[in-house]
């Protein structure tokens, strides 16, 4: 193929710096060498990349086309490297993974902490993402899995795994709401809420519920950092309406409780394990996938037992 030659370097430069003396000048080669390789594709291909203006040179809409398929040749041909070196050890590699913010701080890091004991040679890049956001990584080959709630659409994708989170309500360690044994959304309104923003996809959720019940409430402070929130709710501000795994880690029974809610029907979320579905992916990529299967059939609605954390308050308030 004409174009998987010294030309896509030459060409890229040309774009770097708008003109074939700089990019010749960077390349140190002869401007004539650039301009002929240029002038050559160009010829081949019947169409003009460049169109030559004074100062330099600017693309064509043909020129924009070559760029974006050499971008994209590019990535593949990286991910080709990464795929042989990987063949040797299935343990060795990088993974991209595109976790929910709720889950980034502690459940996540505790996951990475396991998979690197086990295979210290693999490396992990993990990117926060909204549910929709990870969705789109991951049909870009810019993530290789995906650890999220509910994405909105599974177009194009594969959900490997499943795991139900529970819906409750953290609250300060001493709370009235502590003390009940069956606590409902209406329940929680008479009280200051701390609330994730409208950016969040678990706000959608908590405003849903707040909205079933036809009670005032009062959201007193919201952030798009569930760690924060968290925060707020050990501080005593308020109290916070999340899922379990939200609320992984991100306490100690001396400082708050996780109480579950009852008679919600939305009283369990999904959290999905979701890859790429034509995308082939890396040896160590399909080993870190299965890793998760297994987390995940470990969960039994109770991930903190399963990753060695004590459980959280249930039915009653009380500490399991």
């Amino acid at each position: 193929m004409v174009l998987l030659t010294k030309f896509s370097r030459y060409f890229q430069e040309v774009i770097h710096h708008g003109s074939i003396r700089k990019a010749a000048e960077h390349l140190h080669i002869a401007a004539s060498a650039v301009d002929r390789q240029i002038l050559n594709v160009e010829e081949t291909l019947g169409v003009r990349l460049f169109d030559r203006v004074s100062g330099g040179v600017r693309l064509t809409a043909a020129g924009e086309a070559v760029f974006h398929q050499l971008t994209r040749w590019g990535k593949e041909e990286a991910a080709l490297h990464r795929h042989l070196a990987e063949l040797k050890n299935a343990r060795g590699g990088e993974v991209r993974i595109a976790v929910a913010d709720g889950l980034a701080v502690s459940f996540i890091p505790s996951v990475i902490m396991l998979l690197h004991d086990d295979s210290p040679g693999l490396r992990f890049k993990v990117t926060v993402a909204t549910a929709a956001t990870a969705a789109i990584l991951l049909r870009a080959g810019d993530c290789d899995l995906g650890v999220t709630f509910d994405p909105p659409s599974f177009a194009g994708l594969s959900v490997e795994a499943e795991a139900l989170s529970r819906l409750g309500v953290l609250v300060p360690r001493d709370h009235p709401l502590t003390r009940m044994e069956d606590v409902r959304v209406t329940d929680c309104t008479g009280y200051p809420i701390v609330a994730p923003d409208s950016s969040t996809t678990l706000w959608r959720l908590v405003k849903e519920l707040l909205e079933e019940t036809d009670m005032p409430y009062d959201i007193v402070f919201n952030s798009n950092n569930i760690a924060l929130v968290c925060d707020m709710v050990k501080k005593n501000l308020g109290i916070a309406i999340m899922r379990d795994l939200d609320a992984f880690g991100h306490y100690n029974e001396n400082e708050a409780r996780f109480i579950e809610l009852n008679e919600t029907k939305l009283a369990t979320q999904k959290l999905s394990l979701i890859i790429p579905k034509t995308r082939v992916l890396s040896p160590s990529a399909h080993f870190i996938i299965e890793k998760f299967k297994k987390i995940f059939q470990g969960f039994d609605n109770n991930p903190q037992q399963f990753l060695g954390k004590p459980k959280l308050v249930g039915d009653g308030g009380k500490a399991e």
